[in-house]
């Protein structure tokens, strides 16, 4: 695992991927593989009035909305549906189903996405919009809580959800699949051997299959941050 800007990075400190009107796309995170294991991570703001159409790809996007108002249209089960969108909406969505983002909303919309590519295709009903419920927690111990999503058919996100932590705790050493994640609240640091990597609320974190490392809250509020794993390509 080497410096930082590939594996750890600010939104604030992100390159802009994109000129369309009214959308900024702030290139984040993602493993560096440019076949179909890539898996990018980016913040999308989207301005009053603005429309975000994603491009088609094959794979799965994940969606989860840090603020803003608005209206998701999605061509789902050969019809256009669309479903209101406000903080705390996530959403995964096939990479070649047609959808868009509307701002309807008095500000900016701020949206967290990460995509991974895949070789399978999806049916007409695969994808998902939930709202994650932040008063009821799928997990809780004496310094943490776990809020999971609901998240089912997809072919490498494993899953994920919102995890918060007290100050001054601080996670064991572990290891699992790749995993990106985005701080929402609190400071930090990410741990990686003797390696430390700063974190503040904007940052995202990417960490490569198989390596230890451990996430340490050092500010003086909740620590609190959106989690996703990836695997190998599974038939769900």
């Amino acid at each position: 695992m080497s410096g930082e800007g590939r594996f750890v990075r600010h939104w604030k400190d992100s390159p802009l991927m994109t000129s369309v009107p009214g959308v900024q796309i702030l290139d984040l995170v993602g493993s560096n593989d440019p076949s179909k294991n890539s898996i990018r991570s980016s913040l999308v703001i989207i301005g009053q009035g603005s429309t975000f159409t994603p491009k088609k790809f094959s794979g799965e996007a994940f969606y989860y909305f840090l603020s803003g108002n608005g209206i998701l249209v999605w061509h789902h089960d050969n019809t256009d549906l669309s479903y209101l969108i406000d903080n705390d909406t996530y959403a995964w969505l096939p990479g070649a189903h047609r959808h868009s983002f509307e701002n309807t909303g008095e500000g900016p919309m701020r949206c967290f996405v990460v995509t991974c590519q895949t070789d399978d295709s999806y049916k007409m009903r695969d994808g998902s919009v939930k709202k994650l419920d932040l008063l009821k927690p799928t997990g809780r111990k004496l310094a943490d809580s776990f809020y999971g999503f609901e998240i089912q058919g997809t072919r490498r996100l494993l899953g994920g959800g919102y995890q918060l932590f007290s100050p001054g705790k601080a996670q064991n050493d572990h290891s699992h699949d790749e995993e990106i994640v985005y701080l929402v609240r609190g400071e930090g640091k990410l741990v990686v051997g003797s390696t430390e990597f700063e974190l503040t609320a904007g940052s995202a974190a990417l960490t490569p299959k198989n390596i230890k490392h451990r996430l340490i809250n050092t500010g003086h509020d909740m620590f609190g941050y959106i989690v996703l794993e990836f695997g190998q390509e599974c038939k769900p």
